[in-house]
């Protein structure tokens, strides 16, 4: 099945490509792996509610997941888990 929710599409497209960085973090980084991927799959969630409520309390939880998303990449490049290719 097809999804033809464009932006929901852009997201599981992310959500494979992060989730093949993350699977190589150290065990001792399994806290921030497990962030990250519980933050994209709340971005997918969020957008498919915002889609269907339109409500901007959904829209500024969209937001705060992605700067949540932003600091958790930040920090994996920080301490070296993924390259400066991967973190851009």
């Amino acid at each position: 099945m097809q999804d033809k929710f464009l932006i929901a599409l852009r997201i599981k497209k992310t959500i494979e490509y992060v989730k093949k960085s993350v699977d190589n973090y150290p065990h001792g980084y399994v806290v921030l792996k497990n962030n990250i991927m519980d933050s994209f799959y709340t971005l997918l969630r969020l957008s498919y509610k915002a889609n269907i409520h339109k409500e901007i309390n959904i829209m500024k939880d969209i937001i705060v997941e992605i700067k949540m998303i932003e600091y958790f990449i930040k920090v994996s490049y920080k301490y070296k888990l993924i390259s400066f290719n991967k973190f851009e």
